[in-house]
């Protein structure tokens, strides 16, 4: 398997579970406290120069033109980064709960069947998001009645996305297949440690002390501009063969078997089973700790496979995502 094993090796990490257990909704100010890894000071600053452009209705571009310094993008430094990175992460987190209602299994399997479709040697395809800007590709998997709405959903999200950014963004069509997956199967996970716990109290304090890590991908992967050119047979033996060979291990594979559009979970576990010794192992494995209350097993080991399979084939370029910041520090001495 892979990642941290026992419930024990988690305590006192820093988790997105636990972290999104501890609220009771979305921060009204987005996304500036989702993440509490942050350093506190360098955030509330960043944040409050972005809040306080926003409010004075000022753009970068007008702020420069009015001679204000301008950090532009690739000076940048990390900790603004870092903070705008969030705050977009948060625009998607939001515009997915409100506009995607496709159940976590639909949007697995569009993000598994985007990410997969990479040719290792023709060096085609990938996550890029194809599978949702050319409706022939599903159509030619036969998925296109299965998937098309979750399409849909995932796209008027994106459209919420660039609306509600206070800064001109364009949010690339792979990344939101991505995060809809993430969001939804993150949530997915919370719901299943919560409904084996006895009572409320007692789910709030499983999250806190053995929630598990489940960190967001990376973010900024760049949209295809043609259809993918191969062709992805859909048998769960030939998309494992598939995934073992862009360098996911059988690990890997058998804890993304909720995303295979070959059956449901446990038909797909029942089909690899029968392939090879490993995914036998994986699958008896996998099927004792969803047992557990924590299920940190199976969790962990989807979150490490999941990050894999999201990044497969795809071109990344986040810093068009940034936006200039007024330049911080004493004005020089004369």
């Amino acid at each position: 398997g892979m990642g941290l094993k026992g419930m024990g090796a988690l305590r006192g990490r820093p988790c997105c579970v636990r972290a999104c257990a501890s609220k009771k909704g979305p921060s009204p100010t987005g996304s500036r406290k989702r993440d509490e890894s942050f350093s506190t000071t360098r955030r509330d600053v960043v944040f409050a120069l972005g809040l306080g452009l926003a409010t004075t209705g000022g753009s970068s571009v007008a702020l420069a033109e009015e001679g204000v310094a301008m950090t532009p993008v690739k000076s940048l430094p990390k900790g603004a980064k870092a903070q705008q990175r969030q705050e977009v992460l948060g625009l998607i987190k939001d515009a997915i709960k409100a506009n995607v209602s496709d159940d976590y299994v639909k949007c697995l399997k569009l993000a598994f069947l985007d990410a997969v479709s990479y040719d290792k040697g023709a060096k085609t395809g990938g996550a890029n998001g194809s599978i949702a800007l050319f409706p022939d590709e599903l159509k030619a998997l036969g998925l296109d009645g299965e998937l098309s709405t979750t399409v849909s959903q995932i796209k008027k999200a994106k459209e919420e996305v660039e609306r509600a950014s206070k800064f001109p963004l364009t949010i690339s069509v792979a990344d939101m297949i991505v995060f809809a997956a993430y969001y939804k199967v993150r949530s997915n996970f919370i719901k299943q440690i919560v409904d084996k716990a006895k009572d409320p109290t007692s789910a709030n304090v499983i999250l806190q002390g053995y929630g598990n890590d489940f960190p967001p991908p990376p973010l900024g992967r760049v949209d295809a501009e043609a259809p993918d050119g191969s062709s992805l047979s859909l048998s769960t033996a030939d998309l494992a063969q598939r995934a073992l060979g862009n360098g996911l291990t059988a690990g890997n594979v058998t804890a993304l078997a909720a995303c295979f559009p070959t059956g449901t979970l446990e038909e797909v576990e029942s089909q690899l089973k029968e392939i090879d010794g490993k995914f036998a192992f994986y699958t008896k494995s996998y099927q004792q700790s969803r047992q557990t209350v924590t299920q940190t097993n199976y969790q962990i080991d989807f979150a490490a496979g999941f990050a894999k399979l999201s990044t497969l084939g795809a071109k990344f370029d986040v810093e068009r995502y940034f936006h200039p910041i007024p330049k911080q520090g004493l004005p020089k001495k004369l």
